[in-house]
């Protein structure tokens, strides 16, 4: 890992032990050696990888072991619990950044936060069939590698979608809140299509956001070297959400 500095200027930079010495830029743009960006990425979708197949493993498990399938169903409160445990760590971390710009941070932050949401992904599944499940895990797993592929390779820059993307979600986050008694206890199917709908396009907006924020390359936002674990949560979270927003499409 490129460790990060404040050279005499005061602006900071990653170590090139290629040049050595230390580089003008801590980001991931298009002066950036090819061999750090790679790192950074591999770093990145390897996390991802290994948070999805605990996340996804811990789900299966609870799913089919009756016993626990039986507590997640009878006490839901657990995994809402769960939810809003993950919501407010990743509020900290965005908000306070250097928290998992180090090491431990990184390891205590995934560490804790994947389980979380493992849990979390675990009592909303129990509730569905078994045929929806797998139905809408090989949707996800088209779309996300499609999303990701896609912007990889386009030119044009989400990045720069960011704010209204941001203004979009709250309002979706106040309609959610409003609109949560018709959708959940009034029965109202069609709302609840509409819902799950649009929150699968915010995460796919998501999804090509943060796949750009971590190859970088120019792009208007970007992130540094030391944001694996912010880079590995974002897109982690996308990825369970489109999840779960779709899995509530197909069994509509």
């Amino acid at each position: 890992m490129a460790s990060v500095v404040d050279d005499e200027a005061g602006v900071a930079g990653y170590y090139d032990p290629e040049k050595g010495g230390y580089s003008d830029q801590y980001k991931l743009s298009e002066t950036t050696p090819t061999y750090i960006r790679h790192q950074f990425m591999k770093k990145v979708f390897t996390i991802v990888f290994l948070q999805l197949l605990f996340s996804f493993g811990f789900m299966l498990l609870s799913y089919y072991v009756e016993p626990i399938r039986t507590f997640f169903i009878h006490f839901p409160a657990i995994g809402l619990v769960c939810l809003i445990v993950f919501f407010i760590a990743s509020l900290v971390i965005s908000f306070v950044p250097s928290l998992v710009r180090n090491t431990a941070g990184a390891i205590t932050a995934i560490g804790l936060m994947t389980p979380l949401m493992a849990v979390s992904l675990a009592t909303i599944c129990c509730h569905f069939r078994s045929v929806e499940i797998a139905i809408a895990g090989g949707i996800t797993t088209a779309v996300v590698l499609g999303l990701i592929f896609f912007a990889m390779q386009t030119k044009y820059c989400f990045t720069s979608w960011i704010p209204y993307v941001f203004v979009a979600t709250l309002c979706f986050m106040f309609f959610s809140l409003i609109s949560f008694p018709l959708i959940y206890y009034a029965g109202f199917k069609t709302m609840r299509m509409v819902y799950a709908g649009v929150g699968a396009l915010l995460c796919s907006i998501y999804i090509l956001i943060d796949v750009q924020l971590i190859v970088g390359g120019g792009r208007k936002y970007e992130y540094s070297v030391d944001d694996y674990c912010l880079a590995s949560i974002a897109l982690y979270t996308d990825i369970v959400t489109i999840f779960i927003d779709i899995l509530r499409l197909v069994s509509s």
